[in-house]
């Protein structure tokens, strides 16, 4: 035995018999989830997180899940509510996750456009849309909506051409010029370049960003056109989490709409990336919505049915 464990067993031996009690017994209650525990997801651990998607069915406790979404603070704006977002574009989900934003993207509807207008709506908690042509109008009454000063477009986006045809503008409209400059004059921060390899893991990517850690998600089978800007891109400010850490629990799949997920990230949101649309269907899915057939949950995009269906799939639940 070393010189200090014999110090401790000397100095424990001449306390009193009740401190000496009192003592074991608290250390035995610190030892005992250690000793105890069969799953690496301690019970000092929550359980529905975006890395419950990693866990093996086995590790799932369904009563813990449903016992965690329902024993939560949630913003009163969702409280017995589901919500499934059908809009592909972003405008249903803007309007759902903020009131007001100083500044609104609009990206063109591209992997690498989306990804780059992803990347800094998250790091600054804007919102963000996609741009078509049959919602040109609906971009122009959501900036007015949201008071929007500044509309940053990503991409080939005709949104500034479209709306002001000779007339003075009401917003200050700026083109992104997809180059790294002008992510440091946006931000005042630099940005770390993440290349993502698989289509099929947008959403999932577009989920994990951090509005802290400054990470430009690239796509590696479509690259961004760049451009030489002269000119200082404005600052954008940044906005604090909207969510008050009161969102209610959101889910999306690797179909769902990137404008959606971006919304939800940005407002302060954290995403649960479902392996099928229908919670009903694993055992993971399940456990993200257990509790909640009616609400409070908000699903990100239209392969999740109607929020009537949807809740029918939470109720039915998972079965071996």
């Amino acid at each position: 035995m070393s010189t200090k464990q014999t110090s401790l067993a000397a100095r424990m031996a001449r306390r009193p018999l009740h401190v000496r009690r009192f003592l074991a017994l608290s250390l035995a209650a610190v030892m005992v989830p250690t000793i105890g525990g069969c799953s690496d997801i301690g019970r000092g651990q929550k359980l529905v997180t975006p890395e419950l998607a990693e866990l093996a069915n086995e590790d799932i406790d369904l009563a813990r899940a449903a016992a965690e979404n329902t024993n939560r603070l949630i913003d009163p704006a969702f409280v017995g509510k589901t919500t499934v977002v059908q809009d592909p574009w972003g405008f249903e989900s803007t309007r759902l996750f903020f009131k007001r934003s100083h500044t609104l993207f609009v990206a063109e509807n591209s992997d690498a456009a989306k990804l780059r207008a992803a990347s800094i709506a998250v790091s600054q908690r804007a919102p963000m849309v996609v741009y078509d042509d049959s919602v040109r109008n609906d971009i122009y009454r959501l900036a007015e909506d949201v008071g929007a000063n500044l509309i940053v477009t990503v991409g080939k986006v005709p949104f500034a051409d479209a709306f002001y045809p000779g007339e003075e503008r009401q917003h200050q409209v700026v083109r992104d010029p997809g180059n790294t400059k002008a992510l440091g004059e946006y931000t005042a921060f630099g940005f770390t370049s993440k290349v993502i390899a698989d289509p099929n893991r947008m959403v999932e990517e577009v989920a994990a960003l951090d509005s802290n850690e400054k990470i430009e998600l690239k796509a590696a089978w479509e690259p961004l056109p760049q451009q030489i800007s002269h000119k200082k891109m404005p600052a954008i400010p940044g906005s604090a989490r909207r969510d008050g850490q009161m969102s209610p629990n959101i889910v999306a799949t690797s179909q769902s709409p990137i404008a959606n997920v971006v919304n939800a990230n940005a407002y302060g949101g954290t995403v649960l990336i479902m392996p099928d649309p229908d919670p009903s269907a694993t055992k993971v899915g399940a456990a993200m919505v257990a509790g909640l057939e009616e609400g409070p949950v908000v699903a990100l995009g239209p392969e999740f049915g109607s929020a009537k269906e949807f809740s029918a799939k939470i109720s039915r639940g998972w079965t071996e």
